[in-house]
């Protein structure tokens, strides 16, 4: 005891206070953009700002109205969502984080969230003027995420979920947040949809060729979102955050009105769709779902129309694979005839007719003629191990055919 009251008066005489003496440091007052309406939420668990915006159901966001998804009800069968699924159900959400690869490290500074309602669409932003307040901000905006049904992102299931999750284990120690939501992403079906013709999904692509959306030049590259907040945090300037809160919000518009152009894709018969391209999508699409009939009246709708060669190509590949899956093999060799002539160095339409006409049709001379159409086609594909497993595998075809048709001979001089 002696040793401890010698100790404190030599800290004393060195200058040192109790911290019970010392005034609490004054907290920095973060700055926002002035015409961002967030209003600070403080909370025992920390401090971060709200933002709220509403639009009217008649707003348009590019050259689509906003509220298009309220036209489509009810909404199509979605594998892997509810089926009675809504628009009331959904919720929009994109996040805004100090990386763009992810990682332990990897925080979401700034979460947007947008939802319909009765009078039109209601977006909110959720920002972290300071880490300090991080759990705060996660259970606020987790919490309004998990009242709702569906969540709806895009690239969500790859990049924004796994990033709140992590954090929700880190800072909040759960485990199950967003488990219990369904997740609907738009970049998956925005590439079933329309990779083949675009020229990239991403959703400033998209906004450009589908959405006719021109962002303003307050707009800022998604790459450098973090810097930017990484300069705020040290500035507090509220001009760098401008443009990334703004870039933020456009994403939720957009994500709004891309899940009305995909819902209107799915929702239309075969031959409803004005661009054959909509409709050969969608016979992928059908197909890989196993909705086999649907399929097919929208591969056949497709090639009803002018498609151009390539597409019109892949048209008759996939009904005509189609139809042999399902045992249609004389509809099947029809497609491969044309599939041929439109394409007449691919060899993989010869394939199939030789394979169709020695086990189908028994013709050994048609298949014959037709693995040797392959070969010749195989040979014209530029040098590559494609063409020499293809070359092997019809060449081996063709002197099996050869035997076949040696014995079917001395079989029939026998008989004779």
């Amino acid at each position: 005891m002696r040793d401890l009251t010698a100790l404190r008066a030599r800290l004393r005489q060195a200058g040192l206070k109790p911290a019970s003496s010392l005034t609490p440091p004054v907290r920095k007052q973060p700055a926002i953009p002035i015409d961002w309406p967030g209003r600070e939420v403080v909370t025992p668990a920390g401090i971060y700002f709200l933002a709220e915006f509403g639009y009217a159901a008649d707003w348009r966001h590019g050259g689509k109205p906003l509220a298009k998804l309220l036209e489509t009800t009810p909404l199509p069968s979605f594998p892997g969502l509810p089926a009675d699924m809504s628009p009331a159900d959904m919720i929009f959400m994109d996040t805004e984080t100090t990386g763009l690869a992810g990682g332990a490290g990897t925080l979401a500074f700034l979460v947007g969230t947008g939802y319909y309602t009765a009078e039109g669409f209601v977006l909110r932003q959720y920002f972290l003027p300071d880490p300090s307040g991080e759990a705060a901000m996660l259970e606020a905006s987790l919490a309004e995420m998990e009242s709702r049904k569906t969540l709806v992102t895009f690239n969500g299931r790859a990049f924004d979920v796994p990033i709140l999750q992590a954090r929700a284990a880190l800072r909040l120690r759960r485990l199950d947040a967003l488990t219990g939501i369904a997740q609907f992403d738009l970049l998956i079906h925005a590439r079933r949809l329309w990779k083949s013709r675009l020229e990239s999904c991403a959703l400033r692509n998209l906004e450009t060729d589908l959405l006719d959306v021109r962002r303003s030049s307050e707009d800022v590259p998604g790459s450098l979102i973090p810097y930017l907040y990484r300069e705020y945090l040290q500035t507090n300037d509220p001009n760098l955050m401008a443009g990334v809160l703004y870039h933020n919000a456009q994403d939720i518009l957009s994500m709004a009105t891309l899940a009305a152009e995909v819902a209107d894709r799915y929702r239309r018969a075969p031959n409803e769709f004005e661009d054959p391209l909509d409709a050969l999508a969608m016979g992928f699409i059908y197909r890989n779902m196993g909705r086999l009939p649907l399929a097919e009246q929208s591969f056949r709708a497709a090639l009803q129309a002018s498609l151009p060669g390539a597409d019109r190509v892949r048209a008759l590949e996939g009904l005509a694979n189609l139809l042999k899956v399902s045992g249609g093999y004389e509809g099947a060799a029809e497609l491969w005839e044309a599939w041929h002539v439109a394409a007449p160095d691919d060899p993989l339409p010869c394939i199939e007719l030789a394979k169709f006409y020695e086990w189908r049709r028994h013709d050994l001379e048609q298949a014959a003629r037709w693995a040797a159409d392959a070969l010749s086609s195989a040979e014209r594909i530029p040098p590559a191990g494609r063409r020499r497993d293809l070359g092997r595998a019809v060449t081996h075809r063709i002197l099996r055919l050869e035997k076949k048709q040696k014995s079917a001979a001395r079989k029939k001089r026998a008989r004779a």
